[in-house]
C-alpha cells in the first residue's frame, strides 16, 4: 500500500498541473489566436532553419536569416497585392449595385416564365420563397464578406505578436523539448515522446502542406482568372486558396462565388471559368495533394466530414479551419491511450 502512494500522490500532481494548464489558457483566450499563429509560423519556418543551422550558422543568426527573407518576400507582396485588393474591392463596391440589378433582371425573368407556363398557385408560391430565400442568402454572404474584413482589424495586434513569439519558439524550441521531456513520469517518458513526436509529425505534416497546396492552387486560381480576363482575379485567387484549406467541401465553396461573378459578367466566360476551375481541381487532387500530403492526415473522408461539421456548427470558419488537425491529434492520442491500454491487459 504505501509502495504504491508515491505513484498516486505523482499522478495526482499532473492531474493538477494539466488542469492548472486548461485553466491558464481559458484566462488568455484573448491571446490563443497569437499563440496558434505563431505555432503555425514555427512549424512552417523551422525546418529551413534547422537546415541554414546544420551547415554551421548559430541557430539565432539562422533565424534572422530566414525572418528577413520572408520580410522582404512579405513586403514585396504588401506593396504589390495590397494596392492590388484595395483597387478590387473599391471596384466590387462600385460593381455590387449592378450586379444585383442583374440577379433582378434574372429573378424577373424566371417569375415571367412560370407565370407563362400555367404553374398552380402553391407551386409559384414555394418558388416565390425559395427565390427571395435565395437572394436573401446572397445578401447575407456579402454581409458576412464585408463584416469578416472589418473584424480583421480587430486581429492586427495578435496578428503582430504571434511572429514575436514564434521568433522565442523557434529560439528556444530544443530547449522547450527537453524540458518538457524532463519533467515527464520516468515510467510513461518513452511512451510520451513517442506519442509527442507522432503529434508533431501530423501537425507539422498538416500545416506544411496544407498551406503549400492552398498557395499553389491560389497561384494557379490567379493565373487562370487573369488569362481569361475575368474581374477581380487576385480577390478569387486568394479566397480560393484560403477556401483550399476545407478538405472537400473547399473547392466547391471556392469555385461557387467565381463562376457566379462570371455568369453575371456573360455566359461563355461562366463556361471558361468553371473548365478552368474543372482542370486545376483534377491537378490538385491528382497530382499536387498526392505528391505533398499522400495521407499523413490518416483520416477516413467519413471521420474528415463529421468534424468539419462539428467545428463549423460551434467555432464557424475558424472552426472549420482546425477541424482536422484537430481531429488527426485526437485519433494518435486515442490510437495512444488504446494501444496503452491493450500492453497493461496483456
Amino acid at each position: 500500500m504505501l509502495l504504491g502512494q508515491p505513484k498516486k500522490i505523482r499522478l495526482i500532481i499532473y492531474l493538477i498541473l494539466v488542469l492548472s494548464l486548461f485553466y491558464f489558457l481559458y484566462l488568455v483566450r484573448s491571446l490563443l489566436f497569437s499563440f496558434i499563429l505563431a505555432v503555425v509560423i514555427t512549424y512552417i519556418l523551422n525546418p529551413t532553419v534547422s537546415a541554414i543551422e546544420r551547415k554551421g550558422t548559430p541557430r539565432i543568426w539562422s533565424i534572422v536569416l530566414v525572418y528577413l527573407a520572408v520580410f522582404f518576400i512579405a513586403t514585396g507582396i504588401v506593396i504589390y497585392g495590397v494596392p492590388q485588393i484595395v483597387e478590387q474591392l473599391n471596384c466590387l463596391a462600385e460593381t455590387i449595385p449592378l450586379y444585383a440589378a442583374q440577379v433582378h433582371d434574372i429573378i424577373e425573368s424566371l417569375h415571367t416564365s412560370y407565370i407563362y407556363l400555367g404553374i398552380p398557385d402553391w407551386m409559384k408560391q414555394i418558388i416565390d420563397e425559395r427565390i427571395y430565400w435565395l437572394e436573401e442568402s446572397l445578401l447575407q454572404i456579402v454581409r458576412n464578406t464585408v463584416d469578416g474584413l472589418i473584424n480583421t482589424a480587430g486581429y492586427v495586434f495578435q496578428i503582430l505578436l504571434a511572429p514575436i513569439l514564434a521568433f522565442y519558439i523557434l529560439k528556444d524550441l530544443h530547449l522547450l523539448k527537453e524540458k518538457i521531456v524532463s519533467i515527464l513520469p520516468v515510467e510513461w517518458k518513452k511512451d510520451l515522446v513517442n506519442l509527442f513526436k507522432e503529434l508533431d509529425h501530423v501537425l507539422g505534416s498538416f500545416i506544411r502542406g496544407y498551406l503549400l497546396v492552398a498557395a499553389i492552387v491560389g497561384v494557379l486560381t490567379v493565373l487562370a482568372m487573369a488569362l481569361l480576363g475575368m474581374e477581380f482575379a487576385l480577390m478569387v485567387g486568394i479566397f480560393v486558396g484560403l477556401m483550399e484549406l476545407i478538405p472537400y467541401f473547399g473547392p466547391v465553396i471556392g469555385a461557387v462565388p467565381a463562376v457566379a461573378l462570371a455568369l453575371l459578367e456573360s455566359k461563355w466566360m461562366a463556361i471558361k471559368v468553371t473548365i478552368a476551375f474543372i482542370v486545376i481541381h483534377q491537378l490538385e487532387g491528382y497530382i499536387i495533394s498526392p505528391k505533398i500530403l499522400g495521407d499523413k492526415v490518416g483520416l477516413h473522408p467519413l471521420v474528415v466530414i463529421l468534424s468539419l461539421l462539428v467545428g463549423g456548427k460551434f467555432y464557424g470558419l475558424f472552426g472549420i479551419l482546425l477541424a482536422v488537425p484537430v481531429t488527426a491529434m485526437l485519433r494518435v492520442v486515442v490510437r495512444f491511450i488504446f494501444l496503452r491500454m491493450q500492453s497493461v491487459n496483456l
